[in-house]
């Protein structure tokens, strides 16, 4: 008993460590970040309350995006349709409430989500009961989508003129209210994925899917049940993209799969695993980069650039950072061998 407590400490120990370390990393990263524009931008300074304002509004989106990934991630999954998936789901909802339908916000939000759980669900069963790779059933399901969202729309763009759906994205207080809702759905994915008795199963399955079927885990209803969740929070982040754009076209949020796969992976490197502080403020990060490289007057394409420079970056981080956990487990191992000679 004594030697397993031994052990234990030593674990907790490891991983404060690992936890205090990766804040590090990151609060020099934001440094980094700060000192580089403070020098290319004269006047440059995040504090001013405009400057604030336009970052964490920006940051909203991309973050519930990186939630979704990040669930499904954490489940040992992953899923290219989620950019697909919103922009039909924001269309839909755009096309609910315009073109003569005029349909409540709130029914056609719920309308939205519902197809977005739909198509999560298909998704899940396929991966789940099948044994088919998440990759390879999300790829085709990502054409199927496109060629949904194609006959809906018929390419055309959809404008919103419903000023009770736009009211999700305005400043009342001074702050926007995607800040407000971000920061509610922050609360329940940390009680799900942090707090809960669910959450700890799909970490559990992400870490050994094998090791948890042999502990009694319904794996097939932990992966059906991410791939949902994460369709329905990429659709969510849909629906506030159309909020606070006025007007959605066939593809207005294809781009933010990008995003979710960067945060994703970035907070999952620097903090271990799935963490709702970590992805907010990776999220935080990242729209800061792209306010700093915008005011250089950085064309997109190059933002986009360093987008895929910082995940491709994350992805050679994550090899490393595996690498010297298991060195770490050895170590314990090795000193537990010690203990019981």
């Amino acid at each position: 008993m004594t030697d397993q407590l031994h052990v234990e400490i030593s674990n907790k120990n490891i991983g404060k460590t690992n936890m205090m370390s990766q804040m590090i990393r990151f609060i020099i990263l934001i440094l980094v970040v700060l000192l580089l524009f403070a020098f290319l931008i004269p006047n440059f300074n995040y504090i001013r309350v405009p400057n604030l304002n336009n970052i964490l509004t920006d940051a909203v989106i991309p973050a519930i995006f990186g939630f979704a990934m990040g669930i499904i991630i954490a489940g040992s999954g992953f899923d290219l349709s989620l950019g697909h998936i919103a922009s039909m789901v924001a269309s839909i909802v755009a096309y609910l409430m315009s073109r003569g339908l005029d349909m409540h916000p709130v029914l056609a939000i719920i309308i939205g989500l519902t197809v977005a759980a739909l198509v999560g669900s298909i998704s899940g069963f396929i991966v789940s009961r099948m044994g088919i790779s998440s990759f390879i059933v999300t790829l085709g399901m990502q054409f199927l989508v496109i060629g949904a969202r194609q006959l809906i729309t018929r390419g055309q763009s959809v404008y919103i003129n419903n000023e009770g759906f736009k009211w999700l994205a305005r400043r009342p207080l001074g702050l926007s209210n995607l800040v407000f809702i971000l920061i509610i759905v922050a609360v329940l994915c940390f009680l799900l994925m942090e707090k809960s008795a669910f959450g700890r199963k799909i970490h559990f399955v992400g870490a050994n899917i094998e090791a948890s079927r042999f502990s009694g885990i319904d794996v097939h209803k932990i992966t059906f049940s991410i791939f949902v969740l994460g369709a329905i929070l990429a659709a969510f982040g849909g629906i506030l993209f159309a909020a606070r754009a006025g007007a959605v076209q066939i593809n207005s949020v294809d781009f933010r799969l990008l995003d979710a796969i960067t945060i994703a992976v970035f907070s999952s490197v620097l903090f271990g695993r799935f963490r709702t502080i970590g992805i907010i403020l990776v999220a935080i990060l990242i729209s800061m980069i792209a306010t700093g490289l915008s005011m250089l007057g950085i064309q997109t394409e190059w933002i986009e650039f360093v987008k895929g420079f910082i995940l491709l970056s994350s992805i050679v981080m994550s090899k490393f950072n595996h690498e010297d956990k298991m060195i770490k487990k050895i170590l314990v191992n090795h000193q537990k061998l010690q203990k019981e000679i």
